[in-house]
């Protein structure tokens, strides 16, 4: 199988363990580039992706991971 070139953003959410939502927000702050394309999936579509290379480069923010997540309290 050959390597990929781009990733669409569920992949890219996929591969670095984040949300979609954590991967849109990073594209608005500009900490990850991303281009609008036509891909063919099951149908043809418009779809945001990002490149493998810049992918590769993307640091997740462990920081924010913790932030926003229900917990458990007792009482």
């Amino acid at each position: 199988m050959a390597k990929k070139v781009f990733y669409t953003i569920t992949e890219a959410a996929k591969k670095l363990k984040i949300t979609r939502a954590a991967l849109h927000k990073a594209i608005h702050d500009g900490r990850i580039s991303a281009a609008w394309t036509t891909i063919e999936q099951t149908l043809q579509k418009r779809a945001r992706v990002i490149a493998a290379k810049s992918l590769d480069g993307f640091k997740v923010d462990r920081a924010q991971q913790g932030r926003g997540k229900k917990t458990d309290s007792p009482g």
